[in-house]
């Protein structure tokens, strides 16, 4: 069985009004997902940018689920990740592909958890050397 590093879009796209539905097959379907630590900075930003109390209070507790339903299973950024991420920035700029620093630690933990990386955004990741797939196109 295969694990599998979720994105935050991944998880974001569960709570639209019309899921698309292979992202809701995708996570039915697969038991291995894990999450980074670097999608609860997400989700807390995003929720910080909501003005309307009763969408910011339903989103927390949506928040709060995942947090709940992923215990265990969130990967911190720790020495080796941070590291590998500035390598894969690095590398990426001297290929004329920029990587973003939060794009770079995720596929540096996705990387050094021999997980592969669920994503919509696969095309920002793929000249890195690393197993990908995209939910809303498999």
């Amino acid at each position: 069985m295969r694990a599998f590093l979720v994105d935050t879009n991944i998880l974001s796209e569960i709570v639209r009004p019309r899921p698309t539905p292979k992202v809701e097959a995708f996570l039915a379907r697969e038991g291995d997902l894990w999450l980074s630590v670097i999608a609860l900075h997400e989700f807390a930003y995003g929720l910080a940018g909501v003005v309307d109390a009763t969408r910011r209070a339903r989103l927390g507790a949506w928040v709060a689920s995942i947090k709940i339903s992923f215990r265990g299973r969130i990967i911190d950024v720790d020495e080796p990740i941070a590291e590998t991420a500035g390598l894969l920035r690095a590398s990426s700029a001297s290929r004329g592909r920029p990587l973003a620093p939060l794009d770079s630690l995720i596929a540096a933990t996705a990387l050094l958890h021999s997980k592969t990386l669920a994503t919509r955004n696969a095309r920002d990741f793929a000249h890195l050397d690393m197993d990908l797939v995209n939910p809303w196109e498999d």
